[in-house]
Parts: C-alpha cells; structure tokens; sequence
C-alpha cells in the first residue's frame, strides 16, 4: 500500500474531517533538494498531506503518523469548521480590517471536495474559481490531489482502469475579511451537498503583478476568542 493512502486510511479511521495528499513537482526537506523527471519513478518527489481534525484526536494520531512517514515535518494551524457536507456549521470568524498596531489583516477559505462532483455539467472548483474572479475576489487556486477523503465519504483518488478521475480537488481563497464574506456566500451557493470549507486568519499576504504589489510580509497580530 502506498504511504499516502494509508496516512489518509489512518486520519479517515481517526475521525479527521478531511484529508488530501498532493503531490509535488520541486520541494526542499532537511536540506536536500528533489524534483520531478519526466522519465523517471520520482519516488522521492515531496508531497504534502492536508488534513482537518479536532485538536485532541490531531495530537493522539502524531505518533502513529511518524511510524508511517520518514523525517515528515509537521506543522499545526488553527482553523474554523464552516461547512460539512452541506450542512453550515458556522460563519468565518468576523475579523477586523487591521490589528491594533494598524497591520493588515486577511483570510483564508479553503474548499475540499472532489473532482468529480459537478455543477450543471462542469466540475464544481471550477466553477467556483470562475465566480469568485467574476465577484473580484484576490485569488483563488485549486490543486489536485491525488488521494484523500472529505465528510463521511470514504478514502479515494486515482485508479488503474478507472473511468472518470474521483480525486480530492483543494480550492484556496485569500483576500480581505470583507470580501472573504462575499466569497463564502459563492461558497456555499455551490456546496449544497458536498465538501468541507474552513476559514483561518492569515497574518500576512503578499501579491504581485508584474510592477504591481498589494501587501507584504510583516506579520499582523490578531488573538481569536477560544472556542
């Protein structure tokens, strides 16, 4: 069994919300280099897992996932559950414009569901992605995993012999808390059934355009109220 999917058999039988493994093309890890061939295994390629789990089965599951995976590095992010299988669990948290030092604030959506569930024909984070540039939102990217599970569905991804790609599909969102409201309300205009989106605060957001940049790279500070 390939690494990959059982980590996500693993977070799946743990309880985790979600899981997606994406696969890189150009990575570092513990100093070395690695990136893809063309003509080639690419076993040692990077890859990344995403998953979303409550915070007491996250630390139980660590140690089982170090037996799995070799010198993985891990990284903890604090996000809000908004929506499960078309169910709205809760708003992204209201966040101001700035912190109390005038810094920037921004926010971040994130949409997982698969690239097989469409939206009158087209695959649904592809629609999304359409909306929300039509809606002006900053940016908005999906990535293509190639295993993983979200809600109650069971693990799945690329197959031998498989009519159809069923592989996890991951749309990012980031701009302005503002306009991160208008971007869950396409959200969730499009998830009426399936898929988990979460939101979380980003600190800092730099983008460029050619000779054009919005943000940068100091971190804003902002404490959410314990939940």
């Amino acid at each position: 069994m390939p690494t990959f999917v059982a980590v996500c058999d693993l977070l799946h039988r743990s309880g985790f919300d979600c899981a997606a493994a994406l696969l890189g093309v150009d990575g570092t890890a513990h100093g070395r280099r690695e990136r893809a061939a063309f003509f080639g295994r690419n076993a040692e390629v990077p890859m990344m897992v995403i998953a979303v789990g409550p915070t007491d089965r996250t630390g139980e599951v660590l140690p089982a996932l170090g037996g799995l995976l070799r010198r993985p590095l891990v990284t903890l992010e604090r996000v809000r559950v908004c929506k499960r299988d078309g169910r709205r669990l809760a708003a992204p948290d209201a966040v101001p414009g700035t912190d109390r030092h005038g810094m920037t604030l921004w926010q971040k959506l994130v949409v997982y569901t698969s690239e097989a569930v469409r939206h009158y024909g087209e695959p649904v984070h592809r629609a999304i992605v359409r909306r929300l540039r039509a809606a002006g939102i900053s940016g908005a990217t999906t990535q293509r995993g190639i295993w993983g599970f979200h809600g109650d569905h069971a693990p799945h991804g690329d197959r031998l012999l498989q009519l159809g790609r069923h592989v996890p599909a991951v749309t990012v969102v980031i701009d302005s808390p503002q306009r991160i409201s208008l971007a869950f309300t396409v959200i969730d205009e499009f998830t009426p059934e399936r898929g988990l989106v979460t939101s979380e605060t980003i600190p800092a957001m730099r983008a460029s355009s050619g000779e054009r940049h919005r943000g940068g790279t100091r971190l804003a500070t902002h404490h959410l109220p314990d939940r």
